[in-house]
């Protein structure tokens, strides 16, 4: 890129985010004041009335919501004052006691019978009125909650949605991790407001403020610490009021290529305690006392649309990772990722670091990294780290759309001006005929430094089109080239990088229908209710060298199959997990397209076909997928076959097959055949591979189902295989990683960068990898109308399967019962039995232990927008969009019962 080039991106970056700025103060500080004055005020005339009814039940949920909104507004005070005052028998009036937020908690739990019954009965039984604020229409939701520990602790607020990944923290009881028992607590308030103008043209308004423990965030200043071999490291803490903890993070050192991770660290009066960390390289660092300087962010999306006819245009200064562009073409160039994925627009530039410190230096390249991307989220799974940017839709004519997104992620501790990389992303579409498509996909990426220099750029074109040339019979190709350039702020040590990449792939349904309209191509292709018999298919192939790269896509997740595909259920997968009033963030459809894996990754040759029936109204059903894969250079990588096969012999019995053979090639010393660096995409290192062992897997299982009465099936399962690695997500055996720093030359420069090695491997099966048994059954009850109960029983062989699914050695028992529309009851007791990680690795001889968890919930809805909702205890169902656990519903995401008592009130309105 010219200099002219470059300073020309240089001015508009620099009005981009004066404007922004602007915008930001204009929109986010004021309007949040506004806002939040305007909806306390309409909420204490709304209390006030409510009260000089007599309805202070009512009147005390309104002025609790005002406080929620202004913590100081006397108002409200004054009159829930003398709501305290009137349930004690006192004089009513407007002046009384000092309230307090625990007080009104408990007040409003104990009166929760008697809420609700007046306006919000009316509501039940008709549409509710919409509130407006200055012309913008105003929703939102309310929760307050409160936790019992088995020690007496009160908790009101401990929630961290990552306490729910079963990888690093099950090997760790740092902070508020519990190893095999770690989960997230969820407890904790919140109040979210939003305000909106719909418009089908003109002008349309959006924001999104919200109030909980994800709002209050902290940062330290960049202290440089001395270590004690005189090597520097710079040390910024980030703090979020969620767990009153800092955020654990790596850091590099600045002159000798170390590092060291931070744990999650205790605030306490706005500082954190001194204490040693020992680096990777066995160096002691002494980090001080630290002072935290707070900050409180409540908002989180706001955006401005105009539209008209053929236009629309969006200017978003804040919004979550949904604004990104994800285009349709055949490689998704931008946006790819699976489903719990955080997306590739919200990581950051990681600039390099030279190692002038060392007697020969060395370099690490800069990247663009993931670390806060996919940590920071709330305890529903919400990506914290937003977009700043706008967008613009066009179609000049029918046959004519121009698509394109520029934007910079920020995550919650920057500045709002700060930044460290800026992207763009335009996608065009033209329609020449009914029958033909044409479409090009152009992607960049500038990373820069800290004083704001162009580090690092990434630019991909691509070019496709779609031509169905027989109705239900579509052919679709792609061609792409990528160009790199990183760490251009170190001359000596710039890379560059070029590739190309190819997709063709030729779609196909019985009976034939036009399937050119799709957008979501072959996953999008359903069976039509009147169909009796129904088929498509789809033949596939695709390339990308080496030197291919596109920043703005993630392919390492989608190349393999879920861990859970590849065994066999008879359980639905879950509508949603942990959601209350709220409906499911995904559903089935957006993650069963990724069961299956593609292989198509960088530095790969992929061919695949799949195949899917259903005949004779779907009395039988029938899956057939194959794909081969090989690097670039010609070697092969892998040869995976699976058939899934459901039949329904009668009306009552129900059987299904699966059958997946993968094979490998022969393995290499010292090298793992299925754990890889996510980042690099290298196989981990692991000293107990043999070289030239057979990793091939093969799978067998075979289910039947039948319904002994309308309300009582009894199914079983039987699974042989010699899969004891892939189908686990390898869980346990991935979680045993340690780090290590290596050195490599090219052309005279050396460069250093962390290698993942395996330990402990030895306590798994190796290569080749022994069969064993699974055996399943299970019995589903519905006696009643509104009672579902469910009982199961696995016996697996291989007794390091883990919680992660319902193949782990487990009886267990659970029932859900709605003796009402606004009462539901839950529990789920299970006993299971694993080989504990940490007995193994100590050596003990007693290792396979047993483990009880019961789990109980209670729901009252006195209307559709409120709920009480009471728990003991901690279960598999969790965030879907947060974690890859089963999403059958099998996992269980911690291995004995937890003493903790939680009870959450949430309100719409």
């Amino acid at each position: 890129m010219s200099k002219n080039i470059y300073n020309n991106i240089d001015m508009f970056r620099k009005t981009f985010f004066t404007l922004f700025l602007f915008a930001a103060v204009s929109f986010s500080l004021p309007g949040f004041v506004s806002a939040a004055s305007e909806v306390s005020e309409y909420l204490c005339q709304v209390g006030t009335n409510l009260f000089n009814m007599g309805k202070y039940n009512d009147a005390l949920e309104e002025f609790r919501k005002v406080l929620l909104v202004e913590p100081d507004n006397a108002v409200a005070q004054q009159y829930i004052n003398a709501i305290f005052a009137k349930e004690s028998g006192q004089p009513v009036n407007t002046m009384g006691k000092d309230f307090s937020r625990e007080e009104a908690m408990n007040y409003a739990f104990a009166q929760l019978d008697k809420n609700n019954q007046g306006s919000n009965q009316l509501q039940e039984e008709g549409e509710k009125e919409k509130l407006k604020v200055a012309g913008l229409e105003v929703t939102g939701e309310s929760q307050l909650s409160l936790g019992l520990t088995g020690g007496n602790d009160v908790i009101w607020k401990r929630a961290n949605g990552d306490l729910n990944e079963e990888n690093y923290r099950t090997m760790s009881d740092d902070a508020f991790n519990r190893r095999n028992n770690t989960y997230d607590p969820r407890v904790y308030d919140r109040l979210r407001v939003s305000l909106d103008k719909k418009a089908d043209e003109g002008f349309a308004f959006h924001s999104n403020i919200t109030v909980d423990p994800w709002s209050f965030t902290g940062k330290s200043e960049a202290v440089n610490i001395l270590g004690q071999n005189l090597d520097v490291a710079q040390v910024k803490l980030l703090y979020w009021s969620n767990t009153g903890y800092t955020v654990n993070q790596t850091v590099r050192t600045l002159e000798m290529g170390d590092s060291f991770a931070l744990p999650e660290i205790k605030v306490k009066k706005g500082k954190t305690d001194p204490f040693n960390i020992t680096s990777l390289n066995t160096n002691i660092f002494s980090i001080p006392e630290i002072k935290i300087n707070r900050e409180f962010q409540p908002l989180r999306e706001i955006w401005l649309d105009y539209k008209q006819e053929g236009l629309k245009v969006r200017a978003f200064p804040l919004a979550y990772q949904d604004q990104a562009l994800t285009s349709s073409d055949p490689l998704h160039l931008s946006n790819n990722h699976i489903w719990w994925e955080e997306s590739p627009w919200i990581r950051r530039w990681l600039p390099g670091t030279f190692d002038s410190g060392l007697a020969t230096p060395d370099f690490v390249p800069g990247e663009y990294d993931n670390s806060l991307a996919y940590l920071v989220r709330d305890s529903d799974g919400t990506r914290l780290t937003g977009l700043r940017g706008f967008s613009l839709d066009v179609s000049p004519l029918d046959s004519l759309s121009i698509t394109n997104t520029f934007a910079t992620p920020k995550d919650l501790w920057q500045d709002y001006t700060d930044y460290d990389n800026i992207i763009n992303a335009l996608q065009m579409k033209y329609r020449p005929t009914e029958n033909l498509k044409l479409g090009s996909v152009y992607t960049y990426r500038l990373g820069v430094d800290e004083a704001q220099r162009r580090d690092s750029t990434n630019g991909v074109f691509g070019f496709n089109f779609d031509y169905e040339f027989l109705q239900g019979l579509l052919f679709s190709a792609e061609t792409a080239i990528s160009r790199s350039k990183n760490d251009l702020t170190f001359p000596n040590y710039e890379t560059k990088s070029r590739g190309n990449a190819y997709y063709f792939s030729l779609l196909g349904r019985f009976p034939q229908e036009s399937i050119i309209n799709l957008d979501n191509g072959y996953f999008e292709i359903k069976q039509g209710k009147e169909e009796s018999s129904f088929s498509k298919f789809r033949f596939y192939g695709g390339h990308m060298d080496n030197g291919f790269n596109s920043s703005l896509a993630s392919y390492r997740e989608t190349r393999d199959d879920a861990y859970w595909s590849r065994h066999l259920h008879f359980r639905k997968p879950f509508d949603f997990y942990y959601a209350g009033l709220y409906g499911p963030s995904m559903g089935w459809d957006d993650i069963e397209p990724y069961r299956i894996g593609n292989g198509i990754d960088i530095g790969r040759n992929a061919l695949g076909f799949r195949l899917e029936s259903s005949l004779w109204d779907r009395q039988m059903e029938n899956l057939f997928d194959v794909r081969n894969v090989h690097n670039v250079n010609g070697k092969f990588v892998e040869n995976i076959a699976r058939d899934e096969m459901t039949i329904r012999l009668t009306d009552r019995l129900t059987s299904k097959l699966l059958g997946i053979y993968q094979k490998m090639p022969r393995t290499k010393g010292h090298v793992d055949p299925f754990l890889f660096d996510t980042n690099t995409g290298e196989y981990l290192i692991n000293d107990w591979i043999e070289d030239g062992k057979d990793p091939s897997l093969k799978t067998g299982s075979l289910g039947l189902e039948y319904a002994l009465t309308d309300w009582a099936a009894i199914s079983g399962i039987w699974e042989r295989t010699n899969d004891s690695t892939m189908a686990y997500d390898n869980f346990p055996r991935g979680n045993l990683t340690s780090s290590f720093f290596a050195t490599n030359s090219f052309y005279d420069r050396i460069y250093r960068e962390q290698k993942t090695s395996l330990y402990g491997q030895g306590l798994f099966p190796l290569p080749p990898y022994p069969y064993y048994n699974i055996w399943k059954s299970g019995l589903k009850l519905t006696p009643l109308e509104h009672l579902d109960i469910y009982l199961d029983y696995t016996r697996n062989e291989f007794k390091s399967a883990g919680q992660i699914d319902d193949n782990m050695n487990h009886v267990g028992f659970e029932a859900n019962y709605s003796p009402t529309k606004k009462m539901a009851i839950y529990f789920r007791y299970s006993y299971s039995r694993w080989n504990d990680l940490e007995r193994m690795l100590e050596g003990f001889d007693k290792i396979y232990l047993g483990h009880h968890n019961f789990f109980a919930e209670f729901k009252y809805m006195p209307s559709p927008d409120d709920e009480l909702a009471l728990q003991y205890g901690e279960s598999g169902r969790s965030p879907i969009a947060t974690v890859s656990y089963d999403p059958f519903g099998g996992s269980q995401a911690t291995l004995d019962t937890q003493h903790i008592v939680r009870a959450y009130y949430r309100k719409r309105f």
